[in-house]
């Protein structure tokens, strides 16, 4: 059916109206666009892929061939206007849900108009971190919402050390044959690369190919069981080489492995840190959610007396103390809970939340309402959960101060954010 693009939407997305006036969310397509899509009723909305472009942007340019690159067909600064555009887009409709007063609405849209994505430092090669499925013919990604693997031989958004990592693993024949069904892969700076196997088989047949992929020139490399229920949530089990690797993160160099969360774009979430930092200013006692290997923590520990970071995850609070032990940060305070049940200290003066995707869940949101926090510094890594909980915060009493996204992911349609919440 042929649309007509309006605007940019969350996931993604492009808003359309079909001839018929019909609503439909359309992939691969750019605002002020006439195209051709295929579009099919989904939970009785028109969703669909572009087929055709009739009238195209002055903006669009050939898409990439990797399946995960949702934005390729934009220009760079095109993609970043529209991911401004789908935050400020979010915000207003969880506001209008959330029955917000019409000042603090309005204040923020006018907050967000002036002030634009910060642009990743590369658009391409900056990825330290992937996942490429495995097939006969070598690595690559699934299509969405498919099990097709699209081969290629190489990720035009994984850095120089990632890329080398895949070029070995690929002449060693990690491939399905031996069992892996992806591989995870990263590497730092220097190009030190972890590999993680994530296969149907035992470690015992998968040792010749870790000792040949070590013996080629990988730091190391682990075997993670293969589970329906998500990724590690088996764990991993050291197979040859080293368990970690250091990487930069702003002011402070981490310990990072392949199986656990650390961000893949270092340069730009480094300087969201720093920028962070700044916003945070000086205080005695602070409280980070969600801290991971602490490389936030680690930043306010510059100019907090106290830092207490809260994450559930048992080889994160691991790796955590051991870098706080070697960067000397004698007042960073790793805490094992989930913070979902972890109250915050009666002490605390500032709360950082670093949440998954799904954001902040209710019992976190009124444990920080009832907190005595004068502030909350809010990164987010999705749009709509984030406004759905600044709606929720700004309904407890607390007001959006300021906020900013960056673009942790050239090409792709997702936004990070940097956003300061007070006490009204």
């Amino acid at each position: 059916m042929e649309v007509a693009v309006e605007r940019s939407v969350h996931g993604g997305l492009a808003l359309g109206r079909t001839k018929t006036g019909q609503v439909a969310l359309v992939r691969g397509a750019i605002p002020g666009e006439r195209v051709v899509a295929d579009l099919r009723s989904q939970k009785g909305v028109l969703m669909g892929t572009t087929l055709q472009v009739l009238e195209p942007s002055h903006d669009r340019v050939p898409a990439s061939f990797h399946p995960g690159l949702d934005f390729s067909h934009m220009t760079y600064a095109r993609q970043l206007v529209e991911k401004r555009a789908v935050v400020v887009d979010a915000l207003a409709r969880a506001r209008r849900q959330a029955k917000a007063g019409a000042a603090p609405m309005a204040g923020a849209v006018a907050v967000a108009g002036s002030a634009p994505v910060v642009p990743a430092p590369s658009e391409w090669a900056y990825r330290s971190g992937i996942q490429p499925a495995t097939a006969p013919a070598g690595l690559g990604y699934r299509r969405p919402e498919s099990n097709e693997v699209v081969v290629m031989g190489s990720d035009p958004v994984a850095t120089a050390g990632v890329d080398a990592a895949w070029q070995r693993a690929v002449a060693m024949r990690a491939n399905a044959a031996r069992g892996a069904v992806e591989l995870v892969i990263r590497a730092n700076d220097e190009g030190h690369a972890l590999v993680a196997l994530v296969a149907h088989t035992t470690a015992r047949r998968l040792l010749p190919l870790a000792h040949a992929l070590v013996n080629s020139g990988i730091t190391g490399v682990a075997l993670a069981p293969h589970d329906p229920r998500g990724r590690f949530r088996s764990g991993t089990e050291r197979l040859a080489g080293e368990r970690t690797i250091l990487q930069r993160y702003g002011d402070v160099v981490v310990s990072v492995n392949a199986s656990s969360f650390a961000q893949p774009n270092p340069a730009a979430a480094g300087a969201l840190y720093q920028e962070l930092a700044r916003w945070a200013g000086a205080g005695e006692n602070a409280v980070e959610l969600f801290a991971g290997g602490g490389a936030i923590s680690f930043h306010l520990a510059r100019t907090f007396a106290r830092v207490t970071a809260i994450e559930i995850d048992r080889s994160a609070v691991m790796r955590g103390e051991r870098d706080a032990a070697r960067l000397g940060l004698g007042n960073v305070e790793f805490v094992r809970q989930d913070a979902r049940l972890a109250p915050v200290p009666r002490d605390a003066e500032l709360v950082v939340v670093d949440p998954p995707r799904a954001g902040l869940s209710a019992e976190v949101r009124a444990a920080i309402a009832a907190s005595p926090a004068a502030r909350l510094l809010y990164v987010s890594c999705d749009a709509a959960t984030w406004a759905r909980d600044v709606a929720d915060f700004e309904a407890r009493g607390f007001r959006l101060a300021r906020f900013v996204p960056y673009d942790f992911y050239p090409q792709t349609h997702h936004v990070e954010l940097l956003s300061e919440l007070v006490r009204s």
